[in-house]
This record gives structure tokens, C-alpha cells and sequence, in this order.
């Protein structure tokens, strides 16, 4: 009776080390392949954020916002607007990468009044008059993108989930200033 005894422990035993291997496998199935999407979205949203850093660090060194500015030739002046650096530094930048895809760039000027701290913008235009002093001038990228998860899973009972079933749309902005005013008029 004994050995019975210790037979129906044994076999309990058993039971309990197949169940876990499929506990296991549902774990890892619900719970592993959704952090691993959520990991991947987070690294792809990372690349749009610096994709807006990065436009925007460039434009902020060009000579005008929106028209070539007139060089002398044979001068290291960068005759390339704002708008178009920052919309190629944006594309260049998030095309080194798969799962993110621009949509829209958009190129504005933010003014900020250093004495009161108000400020004005993004105005997606070059400005008609600029203060002289007190002004503080930044050039915002505004990148709209879609980032796509690890793994897409599509249609079914589930229906479209941002970032499940469907891509993840986001909207950032990067901002620098402008280092040379007088060109945000052009």
C-alpha cells in the first residue's frame, strides 16, 4: 500500500511538470511577443524623435528659412534654406532605419520674447518683420511618422490597434535656434 501511495505522488509530480511546460508556453506567447512589440515600437519612436533632433539641429545652421540665400561663390556658406535641410535631414535620417516612415515634415519658426516670455508659433511662413532685440528665434520640425510593430498581426477578431494590428502614428517636434535671424524673413 505503501509503494501505492508513493506511485500516486510520483504521477502527480508528473502532471504538474507537463502543465507547466504548456503554463509556460502561454506565457510566453501572450506576454513575450507583446513586450517584444512594445520594445520594438519603442526603439522605432525613438528613431523618429532624433530623426526631428537632428533636422532640426541642421536647419538652425542654414542662411535663410525658405529661399536659397545668396552667396558669393567660392565662400563656405551654406546657400540651402531651412525647410528643405530639415525635411532631407529627416528623410535621410529615418530611411538608415526599417518600421519608421515619415509622412510629413514641417518646418516652423518659433519667436520667444526674452523679457516678458511670450512666445508665438510654430508659424509655418517666413516672418514678415522681426523685432530687432529682446527676440529669441527657434526653428521647430515637426515630423510626422507611422512606425510599424515587431510583429504584425493582421485583421481577425482584434480589429485595428494602433501598434498591434496597425501602425502607431506619431507626431514629434525638435526644436534648436535659429542662428541667423535676419534669415527667417527669406
Amino acid at each position: 500500500m505503501n509503494s501505492q501511495a508513493k506511485l500516486g505522488m510520483r504521477s502527480c509530480r508528473g502532471q504538474a511538470l507537463a502543465e507547466s511546460a504548456m503554463l509556460l508556453a502561454v506565457f510566453f506567447i501572450f506576454l513575450t511577443f507583446p513586450l517584444m512589440n512594445l520594445g520594438a515600437m519603442g526603439m522605432r519612436a525613438c528613431f523618429v524623435m532624433n530623426s526631428a533632433k537632428v533636422g532640426s539641429e541642421r536647419a538652425c545652421k542654414a542662411l535663410t528659412y525658405r529661399v536659397a540665400a545668396n552667396v558669393p561663390a567660392g565662400t563656405l556658406a551654406n546657400n540651402v534654406p531651412a525647410e528643405f535641410v530639415a525635411r532631407t535631414e529627416v528623410n535621410r535620417y529615418l530611411n538608415s532605419f526599417s518600421g519608421a516612415r515619415v509622412i510629413d515634415v514641417k518646418t516652423g519658426i518659433v519667436d520667444i520674447d526674452n523679457a516678458s516670455g511670450a512666445k508665438v508659433g510654430p508659424t509655418y511662413a517666413p516672418l514678415t518683420s522681426r523685432p530687432q532685440d529682446g527676440h529669441t528665434y527657434y526653428i521647430d520640425v515637426l515630423v510626422r511618422a507611422e512606425t510599424d510593430p515587431l510583429l504584425s498581426y493582421k485583421g481577425g477578431w482584434l480589429g485595428d490597434i494602433p501598434g498591434l494590428t496597425a501602425p502607431f502614428p506619431l507626431a514629434i517636434h525638435g526644436q534648436r535656434v535659429f542662428e541667423n535671424p535676419k534669415g527667417l524673413m527669406l
